[in-house]
């Protein structure tokens, strides 16, 4: 999996920025109510990801309640390296997934408050079941992530704790100011970030994304 995934990238000056910071991930924003989104249907977005291809990163397809069907077709069109789940697919749908052929990260959305283990673990145990990779994010309703709110790191630090052979995906209000501390606390080796690489929101900032994967790889044991 990833480890350092800049999300919402809509530019080749972007895929650039994204290239020469070292991180090793894009993620592709499906999603049509954000200001995010590229549609997966025009030739400039299949030439983007091709072009993220050429750069060595991984292209991360971020889709919100489309059909397994739907996925799978856009996913071949736009060469996809692996499909991120970020809307309100229930737990029981989860088996269905497997069968896309491609790595399936699912986001685990945890409320901002103070959560024991074992709420954790049943959000996201139907998921890493049956293969899917999670990915945990803030739970901020119907825009489905981006507002660039953090969820309870030491929280998750506890079920990490627990769980310290399963490899996840940290998301959630990360910028370079604050990275480290939720490295630290967490204990993941893979983090997402969409707002935190931008100035103004949106807007991908050169300098941002650098100083992002800066922070990461300065931290201890990263």
């Amino acid at each position: 999996m990833f480890r350092i995934k800049i999300c919402g990238v809509r530019t080749i000056s972007d895929l650039d920025a994204v290239a020469r910071s070292g991180a090793d991930a894009i993620g592709l924003n499906f999603f049509p109510p954000s200001l995010r989104f590229v549609d997966p249907t025009y030739q400039s977005t299949i030439e983007l990801s091709k072009n993220a291809a050429s750069f060595g990163l991984m292209r991360v397809g971020v889709f919100v309640n489309r059909t397994p069907q739907q996925i799978e077709r856009l996913a071949q069109q736009v060469e996809l390296d692996a499909v991120q789940l970020h809307g309100d697919e229930p737990a029981e749908s989860a088996a269905t997934w497997s069968g896309l052929g491609l790595p399936i990260i699912r986001a685990i959305k945890l409320p901002r408050n103070e959560l024991a283990p074992e709420e954790i673990e049943s959000l996201c145990e139907p998921w890493i079941s049956v293969g899917c990779h999670p990915l945990f994010d803030a739970e901020v309703g119907g825009s489905h992530g981006g507002l660039g709110h953090s969820l309870d790191w030491n929280s998750l630090g506890s079920w990490s704790k627990r769980n310290s052979q399963q490899a996840f995906s940290l998301a959630g209000g990360l910028h370079p100011k604050n990275v480290a501390m939720a490295i630290n606390a967490t204990g993941t080796r893979s983090v997402d970030t969409a707002s935190g690489a931008e100035e103004p929101r949106g807007t991908k900032s050169r300098k941002k994304i650098a100083d992002f994967v800066s922070a990461c790889r300065k931290t201890p044991n990263w």
